[in-house]
């Protein structure tokens, strides 16, 4: 059932890297860090499942935490926000962005996750030409600075 307000976003997976990696650049993790930090305080705040996994997976893969660490870190930040769930129609969707429109697979569903929960800003580097699919606009926060 989606979320009841028109002002819900959330994050993906490359926000939490850059907020958490010791050797993303300065500007980036200081942007990234920003939003995690709203991420916790905002009411209209949220996170796929689906992010928190990818970031489980990148960080034990490159190694930058213990398993321990980052199993501490992922069970904080899902019992810290509103954690958004895959249904089985969000896969149906995100397959369907993923063959018509060559979305990344993971991407789609996050987006697919989104939009069936009423979230109409997602944050997230890869936006590139992502133009408000399933009407979740997906805005490059690190591109923000430069537009100003």
């Amino acid at each position: 059932m989606p979320m009841k307000s028109k002002r819900l976003w959330a994050i993906d997976t490359n926000i939490l890297v850059y907020a958490t990696a010791p050797d993303a650049p300065p500007d980036k993790h200081r942007q990234a860090l920003d939003l995690l930090k709203r991420l916790f305080t905002s009411p209209s705040a949220c996170v796929p499942g689906q992010v928190l996994s990818e970031y489980l997976a990148v960080v034990l893969r490159k190694k930058t935490m213990s398993c321990a660490l980052a199993m501490e870190t992922v069970t904080t930040w899902a019992q810290s926000v509103k954690v958004l769930a895959a249904s089985e129609v969000a896969y149906e969707r995100a397959w369907k962005l993923a063959t018509v429109h060559q979305y990344q697979v993971w991407d789609a569903l996050i987006i697919a996750i989104c939009a069936e929960n009423g979230v109409k800003t997602l944050y997230s580097e890869d936006a590139g030409s992502m133009q408000q699919p399933l009407g979740v606009q997906v805005i490059n926060p690190f591109l923000l600075d430069e537009q100003k």
